[in-house]
């Protein structure tokens, strides 16, 4: 081989092998150099879902019917037209109501719903009857149905019972603690109306009394 020929023959050899490193160094930077692939994030992993957990409200309970609400109800009936009251010699309508709310007689032709009839009944009793009661000295000392036993009362001979002329025993029994334990027996002596029993106020003053004695849980 000539010096020529040999001197070509190593140029190749080294551009070959140049070539050569460069294909696997081009390989390597390939697999080995390009950053590594993070999948890409789904909306539900780079977004708060949109999706809003709904909370079902707390139920709330109903508010508890006291038990004058039921013995006044039973006793006095219901109706929705006017009807005149032969014992008070008055216009009356729904449970027992002689007027309406807003302070006006009940008078012939007037009409109510059954839902109106246990509003004016409950309005006289919060509005009306109770601040009245409050003023007996005990009233305090009384429980819930003690309390409800004499809204009944009261709902029927009026308000203003105690310390009136014709309930001195009632009175006298709900004048002190002591004598708070007569009180189921007084309720049972107004049981007359013109001077004559009635079965309907045995009835209401029996139930009044058990009431009375009925322990609250």
């Amino acid at each position: 081989m000539c010096m020529k020929s040999f001197i070509q023959y190593i140029q190749e050899k080294n551009m070959a092998t140049a070539a050569l490193a460069g294909i696997i160094g081009g390989v390597s930077l390939g697999l080995a150099g390009k950053p590594a692939e993070t999948p890409p994030q789904t909306q539900q992993s780079s977004m708060v879902s949109a999706e809003t957990v709904i909370q079902e409200p707390a139920k709330q309970e109903k508010p508890k019917t006291p038990a004058w609400h039921s013995l006044i109800s039973g006793s006095e009936g219901m109706r929705t037209s006017a009807y005149w009251d032969s014992t008070g010699k008055v216009w009356t309508i729904g449970k027992g109501s002689t007027t309406h709310p807003d302070g006006r007689p009940v008078k012939r032709g007037d009409t109510i719903t059954t839902d109106q009839a246990d509003q004016y009944m409950e309005h006289y009793v919060n509005k009306n009857l109770v601040p009245k009661l409050e003023k007996i000295p005990t009233w305090n000392k009384m429980n819930e149905n003690q309390r409800g036993a004499l809204i009944s009362f009261g709902y029927n001979v009026g308000p203003n019972f105690y310390g009136s002329k014709g309930f001195e025993t009632i009175s006298k029994a709900l004048s002190s603690e002591q004598t708070l334990t007569g009180v189921p027996g007084a309720l049972k002596l107004y049981n007359k109306s013109g001077g004559k029993v009635l079965r309907g106020l045995q009835t209401r003053r029996e139930a009044e009394g058990n009431l009375w004695n009925t322990s609250v849980n």
